[in-house]
């Protein structure tokens, strides 16, 4: 009588208690620990896709830049000497490491002279890449010796670590460059060649 009025009161017996324990302490923590483990793949596949998409973005920025100037150099080709020989970054930003000779960093380090199209160029070009925020961004426009072939370069950091400059231990490692120096491995590079005045 006392066993049936337990059964009725709870809907359960006695004995079915031990079916209905719910889960240990163990089982909790094992669960919790597959659930992490996936998390961290799928967190660390996100994060690669994310410095990959990052990556082709600079990329594309850089390549429109380089192509810019190449405009600008056909456009008026006559004056090639005056956009040649020149180096780019922004001093303000770059890093304390970083040796790369760089003859104009900053905008105002170009002439004002509004009725120069030369100058007018390069500030509208410098104004560009600084704006396009490429890490430590660096670009030259180089004249192969002898002929009217040009090198437009745009360099930037691809570990992203514009402020702090690079790890001496990327700084041993280099790569090198269209122009045939050699740079650190962790920078990107757009080099584009062209024949401004080519008829």
């Amino acid at each position: 009588m006392v066993f049936r009025r337990l059964q009725d009161r709870h809907g359960i017996s006695p004995r079915g208690r031990s079916a209905c324990r719910g889960y240990t302490l163990i089982e909790v923590l094992l669960t919790a620990t597959i659930v992490l483990i996936a998390m961290t793949g799928i967190l660390t596949t996100q994060m690669v896709g994310i410095k990959i998409t990052q990556n082709a973005y600079h990329r594309t920025q850089a390549t429109t830049l380089a192509y810019q100037m190449t405009d600008y150099l056909r456009a008026n080709c006559g004056k090639l000497s005056d956009y040649t020989g020149v180096n780019f970054c922004r001093s303000g930003s770059r890093a304390a490491n970083d040796e790369r000779d760089c003859s104009i960093g900053d905008v105002s380090d170009i002439s004002a002279d509004n009725t120069t199209v030369v100058d007018d160029d390069l500030r509208a070009w410098w104004t560009a890449i600084d704006g396009s925020g490429l890490p430590n961004w660096y670009a030259t426009i180089q004249q192969a010796t002898g002929t009217n072939l040009i090198y437009v370069v745009v360099q930037w950091d691809d570990t992203h670590t514009s402020e702090g400059g690079m790890n001496p231990e990327e700084l041993e490692e280099s790569k090198t460059s269209c122009l045939g120096t050699a740079i650190p491995a962790p920078m990107e590079e757009v080099c584009l060649t062209t024949l401004p005045c080519a008829l």
